[in-house]
């Protein structure tokens, strides 16, 4: 009966560990999210709000203040990236969200970065 209970154990916490919630989202992350987008380590920080929709593999977004606007197209999870492909006729530099970002989920925010880049997003 004693190694019974040696085996319940570690199957308990194998069980524990693999249920844990990954924070790398799986899927699309349709809806609409609102936060704040920031830029550092150039002659000027600069921050702006910022609303993007994702529909599917589709997404579409407007920012304010004085900073680049996101135009429209699709993207594409892999791993603990999203990269954002737009379909505007505006060249991607002069765009804010452009080419690939690490993304984080927590709860109902989602966080996408790359170097001295990062929005802040909520659903």
């Amino acid at each position: 009966m004693k190694w019974c209970r040696q085996l319940y154990i570690p199957a308990l916490l194998f069980a524990l560990v693999s249920c844990a919630k990954d924070d790398t989202p799986g899927g699309d992350l349709n809806g609409g999210y609102y936060g704040i987008y920031e830029r550092t380590g150039g002659a000027v920080d600069t921050a702006s709000t910022v609303r993007i929709v994702f529909v599917g593999s589709n997404f579409s977004g407007e920012s304010q203040a004085n900073v680049r606007p996101i135009c429209n197209g699709n993207y594409v999870i892999a791993g603990d990236s999203i990269n954002f492909t737009n379909l505007c006729s505006t060249p991607d530099a002069e765009l804010l969200l452009v080419g690939k970002y690490l993304i984080r989920e927590t709860g109902d925010s989602v966080y996408l970065s790359r170097l001295h880049e990062l929005f802040s997003l909520k659903q």
